[in-house]
This record gives C-alpha cells, structure tokens and sequence, in this order.
C-alpha cells in the first residue's frame, strides 16, 4: 500500500504545473512557423493551447508522434507537469530537424529557442515543392505549409467520401473566388479540386474550372471512376494541362481500366502509405496482391513500385507523384512531395507543365538529380543525391529492374554515382535513392526518362488481363442497385481487357 501510494504522489499528473515557453527561429534568427512535439515521461505527448493540430487524422498503424504535433508561429507557452522533455522542431524537409532535452521546473517558465537552419534550398535553383493530397481546412492550409515551407498546395475541397472535409460554397467555387491564393511570393494554394475516391478506385481533379456535379450521387461502384475522368478533362482547353487529373495510388481495383481507356496525368507513386512515423503496408482495399508479391514491408514497396513500373513497361509516358492525405493519414501537409523545375516565377500551369515533361521527382526524404546522356551506344546516367539523414543506397532501375546500384558509405548526406548501360536495351530508365531509416521508409524517385530500346511486354499485358478476369469476377459478386449498372461497369471492364489482350498478342507501342 505505501509504494503505490509513493507512485501516485509522484506520478507525472499529480506533479506541480510548470510552464515551458518555447522559441523557433530561422538561421537568422527570425521567429519561424514550424511544427512541434513536446515529449514528456512514457512519450506522452503535450500541446499549446489553442495551437493548429491535426484533429481528423486517424492512427493507420503508426507511431502516434505526428498525432501528438502542433503548429505555432514563433513561440508558444506549453503547460506540463515538472520534468524533463524533449522538444523537436521542424520546418519542413529542406531545413534541419531540431531535438533538445530540458529539464521543467516550476521556478518560473522555462525557455527553450530552437533555431532550424536549411540544408538545401530547392527553389533558389528553380525547383518548387507540391503535395498532391491534401485534406486539411483552407484557412489552416495556409498556416501549414508555411510550418512546412510548401510551395504549392492544392487542397481537396470537393470530397462527398468525408463531407465533413468539404467545402462546396461560393467562396471556393464561385465565379468571383480566386484560382490560386497567393501566401507570400513563395507559397501558393489552390481549392478548385476534388476526390472522386470509391470501390474502384480514388482519382484527384486539381484545379477544376467547376464543381463534378454527379460526384455526390455517384454510387459505390458505379458509374467507374473514368466517368468523372472524362468529365474532368471535358473542363480543359486546348494545348492545356489543367485540370490535372492524378491517380491516387497504384493498387486501386480500376486503375488499369483507366490507363486502358482514360489514362490520368499522373500516378501517386508515393501516397499516404508512406508516413512519417510508419508504414501503412496492408492493402485492406482496392485488389489484394498475391501472397508471395506483399509478405513484408519491402516486398511491399518493390509490388507498389512495380504496378507504376508495368505501366511504363507498356508504352506509357506517365510521371509518378506524391501526396501525403494529410487530415486523414498521419502526415504533415507536404511529408510526401513532388519537386518540379520551372524558369521564373512560379505559376499553377508552369509546374504541372513540368511536371507532365518529365522535369521532377519525388520524396520524403532526399533530394535527387538524375541526368542520363543515351547519345552513343553507351549511356551514361549521373545519379545526384543530399539528404538530411544518412543515405543508404543509390539504385538505376530500367523497365523495373535493378540494373545496377551504388552502396553509399555509413553517415553519407551527400553521394553522386555513375552508372554506364545499354540504352538499346530498355525503353525507359530511373533514379532512386532510399535513406537509413527504421520505422518507416523514406525514399525519392526521379520522373524516368525513356529511351530508344526494345523490350518484350508481353509479360506486363499478361499481368493486367489477369487483373481485369480478376475485376471482372469480383463485379459478378458485388451486389447493385439493379443489374443494368452491373451490365454498364461490364461493359466497360471488357473493354479494358480487350486492350491489354491487344498488347500481350500485337507488342506495346506507345500510348
């Protein structure tokens, strides 16, 4: 009785309050939005109040850290028990990680000054940051990605999945409502986009003209996804890009029914499985993969990869993006990002333009540069990277395949790697680079660059005509609203299996 009842008078809740006051600045030392996580005894987790968190996120098999974080502006005062804590700042990827431990005592406040530096700054060399996925409120939109110095961030405004993360008024959608909503000459944020996300699959619309008027009546399976595609891209004018239309992950039941008969701009290759503090590597939804193709976390990533990889394989010139789906996954708006060179100021139309010709990459951790010269009968590819954290291995992938690798030296942030190969003998190749990581995996990938070779791609069509038999039995299950909408998606599956058996007997041509 006596030692429980010293272990309740000395337990973290029942110690004095004391107050710690906390200061983020730049390496100027300016205060600094930034993103904090104030850590107590057994990890427990302590908040300013009234500071921005992230209240809609779920857990989705992470560490709970990002669910404990908050955003402030400078300063901020956080009320814990006496102890000791470690504080951790952030400002976003190109700028260093902060942590300090201290000792709280109730003698007063305690100060603590956090000062994060960058490492890198992308956009002094044309290269500006997006996040393709992002579920958060435009007011504190444009608070986060200055936290996490974003420079584009288009929010999903229209998304009949979660209502209460939509905003369908006149000030988003109306003729008067600004397209782009400019932060400061560096940070940029649009809120004409939706997410049309369903049985089938999740597609994003950025920057849309108009509201999808039948998205919120839509049914769980039917139309298919490649309805609202097409509706989408009805909204573009001639010679532009926008709407951009972005496939939000690669595992989605009817994503090869789209690359077949309505192909997107791009295809999320690194989405909001990829958090900060875990990975979320069990396909609960879309087509399961085969019990020998996601036994683990790197079998998953090398299958997830390898779905972008066999669209490639068939001709298609598609770049891969990212989103973090931050207010939904456990992920800071811009966790997951694209980087695209552009000359000159930034603009919507510049960046997607970049980006739809190959000029980007993406990542959650490092900076890469992929430079390939296919001239000659032999190539030769400069693989570039930095990184905050240690840099684990640099890979050269052609038509999904390792073909050579560089084993970077232990507590190296800076490596560049040569590689030489045959360009007569792919039809695409590309960079990536992965860091030393435990809890999670942190990659970046470059945009591929395609090349003049030869390859069989009999083996990609016969990949996605099982796929499609595959689709096509499980529509045969699924129950709706009457059989013409089962006769309707029917129809349009076959057809998507007609093109893929197409190229598995006539070869891939380009799309």
């Amino acid at each position: 009785m006596t030692f429980a009842l010293l272990l309740f008078c000395f337990s973290p809740e029942t110690l004095p309050a004391a107050t710690l006051h906390i200061r983020v600045v730049d390496e100027t030392g300016q205060p600094i939005w930034a993103r904090l996580e104030v850590r107590g005894p057994n990890d427990k987790e302590y908040q300013a109040t009234a500071a921005l968190r992230d209240l809609t996120a779920g857990r989705h098999r992470a560490l709970p850290y990002y669910l404990g974080s908050f955003v402030i502006q400078g300063e901020c005062d956080v009320e814990v028990p006496a102890g000791r804590y470690r504080v951790i700042g952030e400002h976003g990827m190109e700028y260093t990680r902060e942590e300090k431990s201290v000792e709280v005592g109730t003698d007063g406040a305690t100060q603590l000054t956090l000062q994060v530096r960058p490492w890198i700054q992308m956009w002094k060399q044309g290269w500006w940051s997006g996040d393709l996925h992002i579920h958060r409120a435009s007011a504190d939109t444009q608070k986060l990605i200055l936290a996490e110095d974003l420079n584009f961030a288009p929010v999903v405004s229209q998304w009949p999945h979660r209502k209460n993360l939509q905003d369908v008024s006149e000030d988003v959608w109306g003729g008067s409502a600004p397209s782009v909503i400019k932060i400061d000459g560096r940070h940029f944020m649009t809120l004409r986009n939706a997410e049309d996300e369903r049985g089938g699959g999740a597609w994003l619309f950025l920057s849309l003209r108009s509201l999808l008027e039948s998205l919120d009546s839509a049914g769980y399976w039917n139309p298919s996804g490649i309805d609202f595609i097409q509706h989408a891209r009805a909204q573009r004018e001639s010679g532009d890009y926008l709407p951009w239309i972005d496939c939000e992950n690669t595992q989605w039941w009817e994503v090869p029914v789209a690359m077949a008969l309505a192909p997107p701009d791009s295809i999320e290759v690194l989405g909001n499985h990829f958090m900060q503090y875990g990975l979320d590597d069990v396909t609960d939804w879309g087509r399961p993969p085969g019990k020998h193709e996601a036994n683990d976390r790197w079998s998953w990533l090398h299958y997830t990869l390898g779905l972008y990889y066999h669209y490639l394989n068939l001709g298609f010139k598609i770049p891969p993006s990212a989103g973090s789906a931050s207010g939904v996954h456990p992920n800071p708006v811009g966790y997951n990002r694209i980087y695209a060179e552009i000359k000159g100021p930034f603009t919507v139309e510049k960046w997607f333009a970049a980006l739809h010709d190959g000029h980007g990459f993406i990542t959650n951790g490092p900076i890469l540069f992929l430079n390939v010269n296919a001239d000659g009968p032999t190539a030769r590819a400069t693989v570039e990277a930095h990184a905050r954290e240690p840099i684990d291995r640099i890979e050269l992938v052609a038509n999904g395949e390792v073909i050579q690798w560089a084993p970077v030296p232990p507590d190296t942030r800076d490596y560049t790697a040569e590689f030489t190969f045959d360009p007569a003998a792919y039809t695409w190749v590309a960079a990536r680079c992965f860091l030393r990581t435990g809890d999670t995996i942190r990659l970046a990938h470059s945009s591929p660059v395609y090349l003049p070779g030869k390859r069989d791609c009999r083996p990609d069509a016969k990949y996605f005509v099982g796929w499609m038999n595959d689709l096509i039995a499980e529509t045969n299950k699924q129950k709706f609203p009457a059989a013409k909408d089962r006769e309707h998606l029917l129809g349009v599956y076959e057809r998507a299996l007609a093109f893929y058996n197409q190229k598995f007997e006539q070869g891939c041509a380009e799309n």
